[in-house]
């Protein structure tokens, strides 16, 4: 008998699925992973948290690249803070405030908070708000608590 297929479990699956969709990001986004390099591509300041939830750290960020395939001060960020036990990751998105970067963000449970003074809209697993012209999205992907997503938000200070 001879065979015709090879069945793998969900994990391994998921893991050969994730690192195709890694390899397709890194060819069309500029993914930098030290800190300091940071400021070099955008139109703002980028500002990381002082706190994260226990396990996190800074991973890399991910910068769209312009139609010449360059990126240079882009008005968008997303960064990544990876849990290297659990292989989980938190996401957080910054952009320079404009009308050209303006969207509406919504959810299933929406709640108006303030984050170190500034109003704020916490979502499903997100959390938004705009402080010196950057708007902040950080998203806990359902991985850390509502208090956590609010603990690293205040920690942009």
């Amino acid at each position: 008998m001879q065979e015709i297929a090879n069945i793998m479990d969900k994990k391994e699956a998921n893991k050969i699925k994730y690192n195709e969709a890694e390899a397709e990001r890194e060819n069309n986004n500029l993914v930098v992973k030290d800190v300091d390099k940071l400021n070099d591509y955008t139109y703002f300041e980028v500002i990381l948290p002082r706190y994260l939830p226990e396990g996190y750290k800074f991973d890399r960020a991910e910068f769209f690249r312009d139609e010449n395939e360059v990126v240079e001060n882009t008005k968008y960020i997303s960064l990544y803070f990876t849990n290297d036990e659990t292989e989980e990751f938190i996401y957080m998105q910054q952009r320079f405030a404009d009308e050209e970067t303006a969207y509406e963000a919504g959810g299933q449970k929406v709640e108006k908070i303030k984050i170190n003074g500034a109003n704020a809209i916490l979502y499903d697993d997100s959390l938004d708000w705009e402080d010196n012209g950057v708007i902040y999205m950080l998203s806990g992907r359902g991985l850390i608590s509502t208090d956590e997503l609010i603990k690293t938000a205040e920690s942009f200070k």
